[in-house]
């Protein structure tokens, strides 16, 4: 039988093991963009991780004669396809990094082996547990705003 301590040590190493995938993640996606060009082949858009326009590169002159809100339009859709492009490049970094995140997520929220093991505590739960913690009806907020109206 393993000991606790090796187990908490060799859950501490596999924690800092996420860390540093983590971080790597995290330098990477510091460091991409993703790039669109315009259906007409126009302007081409870049944009960074976080969706923000990195700049527009004009390959044709045709923008200058171009109604404001034709140019607007073309502009927007392919900083929208820029984006879609960044979002796809994020995902794929991080969604290996979710993968023991999910399956305790399924295990908290029904299936799994974690379901199992928590399906003894769940019946010991009290009835009325949810309502008496959160309050008749109330959901949990993210933030304090309404407390801090009762508490001033």
């Amino acid at each position: 039988m393993v000991s606790f301590q090796e187990q908490l040590a060799e859950a501490m190493a596999g924690l800092a093991e996420q860390t540093k995938k983590i971080q790597q993640v995290q330098e990477e996606l510091a460091r991409a963009s993703a790039s669109a060009t315009s259906k007409d082949r126009m302007v081409t858009a870049s944009v960074n991780a976080h969706g923000e326009i990195l700049s527009f590169k004009f390959h044709t002159e045709g923008y200058r004669t171009m109604p404001g809100a034709q140019l607007a339009e073309v502009l927007k859709n392919t900083v929208n396809a820029a984006r879609t492009e960044m979002n796809s490049k994020v995902s794929g970094s991080v969604r290996p990094l979710m993968g023991s995140q999910e399956e305790l997520a399924s295990g908290f929220f029904g299936g799994g082996e974690l379901d199992d093991l928590l399906a003894p505590l769940r019946a010991m739960q009290p009835d009325g547990l949810t309502e008496t913690v959160l309050g008749g009806g109330r959901k949990p907020s993210a933030n304090r705003g309404e407390e801090d109206e009762f508490y001033g």
